[in-house]
């Protein structure tokens, strides 16, 4: 049975100098992507956990599509070669666009604001019905625990609701995580935000 998403965008960091715990979490993730036959849609990077994610899935034999906005496309920056295709686009908003429309799911792991900016863009189309795409979290080494108490307190408090702590899932595990992603189903009552039922 093939993997129900043939390709997933992968949102992560591009720092230097983190732990090797998260450099590995990345490398498996691209290597069970590749060994599933999911085409990696990411941003391009060489450096941090993206150059990790992307050397996994390559290393597997695995389809990797680089997005990088113009002005971010130096060989310091980005694999200006060695990916299955590197599009380069006019700017950051373009960039997360293209990355939205080439991935059917999505994965954010540990990164700063660009990974948060890019998972909580994806989140809030879901939650406005731009798209019912499952996105998920690898919280490595506990990395995402306080986000997740985060957005608790969101729902407590009335900022949103209970079928939008539904939106992702999460778990430590890339392989686990993959398997919760296959069986994801989209939260039925997605519209009565919209329309302000209760």
């Amino acid at each position: 049975m093939s993997y129900p998403y043939p390709s997933i965008c992968v949102f992560c960091g591009s720092a230097d100098g983190l732990a090797p715990v998260y450099y590995d979490a990345a490398y498996e993730t691209g290597r069970l992507l590749a060994e599933q036959g999911i085409t990696l849609v990411y941003g391009a990077g060489r450096t941090g956990m993206m150059g990790a994610l992307a050397e996994g899935a390559l290393g597997a034999g695995g389809e990797v599509i680089g997005v990088v906005p113009n002005g971010l496309e130096s060989p310091q920056l980005v694999y200006t070669s060695g990916l299955t295709r590197l599009e380069i686009v006019p700017d950051i908003q373009v960039r997360k666009a293209r990355m939205n429309e080439l991935g059917q799911a999505f994965i954010a792991l540990p990164g700063g604001y660009g990974t948060m900016d890019e998972m909580f863009e994806v989140l809030t189309w879901s939650q406005i019905g731009r798209h019912r795409k499952p996105s998920a979290f690898l919280n490595t080494d506990g990395y995402f625990d306080a986000l997740f108490k985060w957005i608790e307190r969101a729902y407590k408090d009335h900022f949103i609701y209970e079928e939008h702590l539904e939106l992702f899932v999460a778990d430590a595990d890339p392989a686990r995580l993959l398997q919760k992603l296959a069986a994801f189903k989209f939260p039925e009552n997605i519209e009565r935000w919209l329309v302000r039922e209760e």
